[in-house]
């Protein structure tokens, strides 16, 4: 007894889509563009301010020697006392979603080596190995998507933050809207959900035994069929063959009567 060998094809194309999904939150959490913030300052030569969850950073002429235009970034720490607990929160969980993204990616490439390469008694293997990679994936999806969503809230509230003096950035915008990173999050966390669905869906293939398949009884022909059908004909030639060698041995040349009238 074996089992079918149809292979995995969902949980590959759950590999790719929570490939590209952890790259995403990788990226994501490195870019500034969480929170882009239009202030009026005189330092601030562009207008437009970027708010990430590690740094915040600014364009300006008046901070360096004119006519050149410098970015000035500032590094921002969860233990500062002015970030606010979205960003603070948000630098553990973005961590803690790359961290789980690539535990997912090694499980689910397991599973993947045990479903095509590995035989019959890994498939076992295969099953495990794809709850755990979809677990993993599921739990970085979640780690994703709660901090951009506790910041988009804060962007749309047009909540600031009390910047210390040496970031040369107001405490609050005059109106800030998301950035680039936050649109990345939130297409990285829908990758991870739909790959961590689709590995936990895996269901081990079915056995099945190695024996011939038989026609059922349903299947064959009536016996009165064969009789009509086969035997009938076949009696007649028979007897039509024997009747004309009986007419001929009997009523022919070789008969002995008629033989005897020749004779007189």
């Amino acid at each position: 007894m074996g089992h079918r060998s149809s292979g995995a094809p969902l949980q590959l194309v759950a590999f790719v889509l929570g490939a590209v999904g952890w790259i995403g939150a990788a990226v994501a959490a490195g870019l500034v563009q969480w929170r882009v913030w239009h202030v009026s300052s005189a330092e601030i030569t562009s207008g437009i301010a970027w708010v990430g969850i590690w740094r915040a950073c600014l364009y300006s002429r008046v901070l360096t020697s004119p006519p050149f235009q410098m970015m000035f970034c500032q590094r921002m720490g969860a233990a500062d006392g002015f970030v606010p607990p979205e960003i603070a929160v948000a630098q553990g969980l973005m961590l803690a979603a790359v961290v789980s993204g690539a535990l997912g990616k090694a499980a689910t490439a397991y599973g993947l080596r045990n479903a095509y390469f590995g035989g019959e008694w890994r498939l076992g293997r295969a099953d495990h190995a794809f709850m755990a990679g979809g677990g993993f994936h599921l739990l970085a999806c979640v780690c994703v998507a709660f901090p951009t969503a506790w910041n988009l809230n804060s962007v749309v509230s047009n909540r600031g933050i009390a910047f210390p003096p040496r970031f040369h950035l107001p405490g609050s915008p005059r109106e800030q809207e998301a950035g680039a990173a936050a649109y990345v999050a939130i297409f990285s966390s829908v990758l991870l959900l739909v790959a961590g669905v689709l590995l936990v869906s895996y269901r081990r293939p079915l056995p099945f035994s190695g024996a011939k398949v038989h026609p059922s009884t349903h299947d064959l022909p009536d016996s009165a069929s064969l009789v009509s059908e086969g035997t009938v004909p076949t009696e007649s030639c028979l007897f039509a063959t024997g009747a004309s060698e009986y007419s001929l041995s009997s009523y022919g040349t070789d008969n002995r009567a008629f033989s005897s009238q020749e004779n007189l």
